[in-house]
């Protein structure tokens, strides 16, 4: 009974009629249940859209870093290079690929005292990438440097940003520190587009 008392106060109070108050009240729940609907209906899309299951193939355009010799000074110069990626996407955060790309120049660099020339090396990297957001991409690998002056093991560390495109496209701004084993290191950033299918 002082429940119906305080309905009828408030009522009274701001001058509304009580079956207009019930009718606010359910529409009030309804809106309410229709935005709830509405927020697992994009939770629900969200998952469908995800990248667990694609193929993602991308070309970089690149400048790689590398210390050099040059007339018996040491330098860093920047030697143009070009990748080909290839992900899988195995969850949507997980991608298990392979990672090539080639200096484009030859150039000579120093180990020890003895000084050894690379011509046009290209590296070949399985990899593993994670994507914690929407954007960053981290990138961690081990393969090898092949030149015709002999191979070199090779361990990768990137960092991706990406943008998604329109019909399955993304743009990326790549960075990435190559650990040349007892040899030398290089740093590549460049601009990516790859393409995503299933």
């Amino acid at each position: 009974m002082k429940r119906k008392n305080l309905l009828y106060f408030a009522a009274a109070k701001f001058k509304i009629a009580l079956p207009v108050k019930k009718m606010i009240l359910l529409a009030s729940c309804l809106f309410t249940c229709l935005l709830l609907q509405a927020q697992e209906h994009a939770k629900a899309e969200e998952k469908e859209e995800g990248n667990k299951g694609f193929h993602q193939l991308g070309f970089m355009i690149s400048h790689s870093s590398i210390k050099t010799v040059t007339e018996g000074k040491k330098k860093w110069v920047l030697n143009p290079s070009f990748a080909l990626d290839y992900n899988y996407w195995i969850s949507n955060k997980f991608a298990v690929g392979l990672h090539t790309d080639v200096i484009t120049e030859s150039f000579q660099f120093e180990s020890g005292d003895v000084v050894l020339e690379r011509t046009r090396p290209f590296a070949l990297v399985p990899a593993v990438s994670y994507k914690p957001g929407t954007h960053s991409v981290f990138v961690l690998g081990m393969g090898g440097e092949f030149a015709k002056e002999g191979n070199l093991a090779l361990t990768r560390l990137g960092y991706e940003y990406g943008f998604e495109l329109p019909k399955n496209f993304e743009l990326s701004f790549a960075f990435s520190y190559d650990i040349k084993w007892n040899a030398y290191d290089t740093w590549s950033y460049g601009i990516t587009v790859s393409k995503k299918f299933r």
